[in-house]
């Protein structure tokens, strides 16, 4: 019996240990979307300038690889191949002077172009129920 209350007690424990992990994560975030000043600073100003050398297609595709979507979703959602979606990024982590998509998601989130309040979307969904994304934007 005390070896049963023992497990229960440490099942608890952790079970509390857990709860707090995610309250901390939880309030991490919030602090994140709450901390937009009314300035930005240099590397947000940067961030911006960088940005505004991508094409329409490249900033759809940005937006669509910070949801979480890989190359494959990506290109069947816009009907076009894995390959000219690489060739994309290519051009943005070019443009913005970055190395992979974490640092181009991490760019775009600082300048803007991508918000953390979007929720996760699945890019096989259709385009038009997608957050402002626009599925005209010429071929690629």
């Amino acid at each position: 019996m005390a070896a049963l209350m023992e497990a229960v007690a440490n099942v608890y424990q952790a079970l509390g240990e857990a709860q707090d992990a995610l309250a901390a994560q939880e309030q991490l975030i919030a602090n994140l979307r709450a901390s937009t000043g009314p300035s930005p600073s240099e590397g947000v100003l940067a961030a911006r300038a960088a940005l505004d050398l991508l094409t329409a297609r490249e900033r759809q595709i940005l937006v669509l690889v910070s949801q979480g979507n890989s190359n494959r979703r990506v290109a069947r959602a816009l009907g076009i191949s894995e390959k000219t979606v690489k060739n994309h990024l290519s051009a943005v982590f070019t443009k913005v002077g970055v190395s992979d998509r974490t640092q181009a998601v991490v760019l775009g989130i600082r300048s803007g172009i991508v918000s953390l309040d979007e929720p996760f979307n699945d890019a096989t969904a259709p385009m038009s129920s997608r957050a402002g994304l626009r599925t005209d934007s010429g071929p690629c």
